[in-house]
């Protein structure tokens, strides 16, 4: 989109319009579902066993935080709902009796959006280790690297990657709280992203080398036991990062008005018995800073597995 398309536009709208278009391309990936931070660790694989399994989310949002002129964040209606729905295939491997590695591999599919955009694929994959730091109470630690696949397996307008490489370093604890059967279950974490070529965020129409700073994140619950199948929990995931840095030939400069947060209502459920596993989860974001208002659903444990999609069991598909 071109700005000189629209001669009419004063300098208002126009300021308005770039705004616009900033959130569009910072927001996209700050989605109300980080696949890292959707499941709090609780343990860690024995040696050489493996699982894997799939997770659906529908998220839908109907308006924008945007930053204004005058440095504050406003919310403004999209022109039509962005519907989006999600798909995280996660498959882990005990490597000793207290190490696992694992891979997650994130995709999408545009549901519904503005009449003249759509999008779908396989986005940046993560490859994690984790291991015990401590039995009991439970502390779990996780390292994790993001392969930026640069969009080269989307098709479309809309995207979810991200051209950064990243690094993502958290630490889960699981410890009882007052009351019987209530369980603090909280994971934290720093993610560190180096530069790559990208869209400006400030005029999305050209390209520099950019530099997202550190991101903290962090999803914490109070995890109650209704019966020995059955947890409820509820809690909320917050995540926040400032300024982006710009490289424009001359050396490294603040883009003011890029950073982004986001604060999101979380509860959910585990079903649990002897062979089954399902787990719902249902987002809604209270606030956020070049952000969708994203409210979602996602659900674990329907049958399928890590193999079903990347494997070459069950049908091979």
């Amino acid at each position: 989109m071109d700005l000189r398309s629209f001669p009419l536009l004063g300098a208002a709208p126009r300021a308005a319009l770039l705004a616009a278009l900033a959130c569009a391309l910072t927001a996209g990936r700050a989605s109300g579902w980080d696949i890292l931070y959707y499941q709090n660790l609780s343990a860690v694989l024995p040696s050489m066993a493996s699982d894997g399994d799939v997770a659906i989310g529908f998220f839908s949002s109907g308006s924008r935080w945007v930053t204004d002129s005058t440095g504050g964040s406003v919310q403004e209606d999209l022109g039509t709902s962005l519907s989006v729905l999600r798909v995280a295939a996660s498959g882990r491997y005990g490597l000793t009796n207290s190490h696992t590695v694992s891979i997650l591999i994130p995709a999408f599919i545009q549901v519904s959006g503005a009449a003249d955009t759509s999008g779908a694929g396989i986005t940046d994959p993560w490859i994690t280790l984790d291991g015990w730091i401590e039995r009991d109470p439970m502390v779990i630690g996780r390292l994790g690297i993001r392969i930026p696949l640069k969009g080269y397996l989307e098709s479309g307008d809309y995207s979810e990657s991200d051209p950064h490489l990243a690094f993502d370093g958290a630490v889960t604890v699981e410890t009882p709280v007052s009351g019987p059967g209530v369980l603090f279950r909280g994971t934290g974490g720093l993610r560190y992203s180096l530069s790559a070529w990208s869209a400006d965020p400030t005029f999305p129409r050209d390209s520099c080398d950019t530099r997202p700073p550190i991101e903290f994140r962090t999803t914490d619950f109070l995890v109650f036991a209704a019966n020995p199948e059955l947890d409820v929990r509820i809690g909320g995931e917050f995540a926040a990062r400032g300024d982006v840095e710009a490289d424009y030939g001359d050396g490294w400069e603040k883009l003011e008005d890029t950073a982004t947060s986001t604060l999101d209502l979380r509860a959910g459920f585990d079903l649990g018995g002897e062979s089954t596993s399902f787990t719902g989860d249902i987002y809604y974001r209270l606030s956020g800073r070049n952000a969708y208002k994203e409210w979602g659903i996602a659900v674990t444990g329907l049958g399928l597995d890590f193999t079903d999609l990347f494997g070459t069991g069950g049908s091979g598909r």
